[in-house]
């Protein structure tokens, strides 16, 4: 597996990669509505595009293509972290998030936070990220309840 960071080129790899993992993971935590709602944000082409590459975007590929990838912001945001369904539990998540902490490390950033999912909340907890608070937010009107996390450097 090799990592490396998100070019223009892949956002097409990455929306169906996004979309596709809602929609098998999330029904064992989310209603229908709310996986549908989530699922949908891979097809707002302009919001994905500015989601990936606004972001400083890790992508893991391996020969079956792109395998998952997460995004840190300038600010610390964790803006994503996600691995094709099909392979989650094999350690990509890990090697992704550590790749995100070597570069907050790098950059002198003394703190991330995030906003983690069902599914995602222990891949944060695992690097030793803090829950502090939940929020509910509002996606095309479905209600979310994520999880805020922060890890201080």
């Amino acid at each position: 597996m090799h990592i490396r960071l998100a070019h223009e080129s892949d956002l097409a790899e990455l929306a169906t990669l996004f979309h596709q993992t809602v929609l098998e993971h999330a029904p064992q935590s989310y209603t229908p509505e709310q996986t549908q709602a989530w699922a949908s944000f891979a097809t707002e082409t302009d919001a994905f595009e500015r989601f990936i590459l606004d972001a400083i975007t890790y992508v893991a590929e391996d020969e079956t293509g792109i395998v998952g990838f997460a995004g840190i912001e300038q600010n610390g945001h964790v803006s994503s972290a996600y691995v094709r369904g099909d392979r989650i539990r094999q350690g990509i998540g890990s090697k992704l998030m550590q790749t995100i902490l070597t570069y907050a490390s790098q950059n002198q950033m003394p703190r991330l936070y995030g906003e983690a999912s069902e599914f995602s909340l222990g891949l944060f907890k695992k690097f030793g990220f803090q829950l502090y608070d939940t929020e509910v937010v509002d996606r095309n009107g479905v209600e979310f309840t994520r999880y805020l996390v922060e890890y201080l450097c």
